[in-house]
């Protein structure tokens, strides 16, 4: 488990698990663009889901993939503040996933995939777990 930030007892933290998976093709990354949002492909475990099935779900909701294996990178607790300035806590699982050919239309008309190379993500990617993911995920390739 990898930890990001520390946890503060004398605060209050939101608490969301999550799942990403990060895709790579001719040096480019598959990501999802929500407004101005750039974003590995993921987001949120819903009650009675695992993490499989969520991100199989959130690939076909944000970007329009269908996933056909998922392997695991690693697992990551982080603490930090929203825009809002919310404290959270954020457990994440990455998998590196594999995709079929078929790509349709993103199910959430506002989400459309986009891909770049991974340098141009390391600077696009707000979100500081998504960064940490992606230095996890440079790292196993470069192995």
């Amino acid at each position: 488990m990898i930890l990001i930030g520390e946890k503060d007892a004398n605060k209050k933290y939101y608490f969301r698990e999550t799942v990403f998976g990060i895709y790579l093709k001719n040096e480019e990354l598959y990501l999802t663009k929500k407004g101005e949002d750039i974003s590995l492909i993921g987001g949120g475990i819903e009650l009675n889901e695992t993490e499989e099935t969520t991100l199989k779900r959130e690939a076909l909701e944000e970007a329009g993939l269908e996933i056909i294996a998922m392997n695991k990178i690693c697992d990551i607790d982080c603490y930090w503040k929203t825009r809002d300035n919310r404290d959270m806590e954020s457990l994440t699982h990455i998998y590196r996933i594999e995709i079929s050919d078929k790509i349709i239309e993103p199910l959430e008309p506002e989400s459309k995939l986009v891909k770049m190379s991974i340098n141009e993500a390391k600077n696009q990617l707000k979100l500081p777990y998504h960064k940490q993911a992606l230095i996890e995920f440079v790292k196993k390739l470069n192995k």
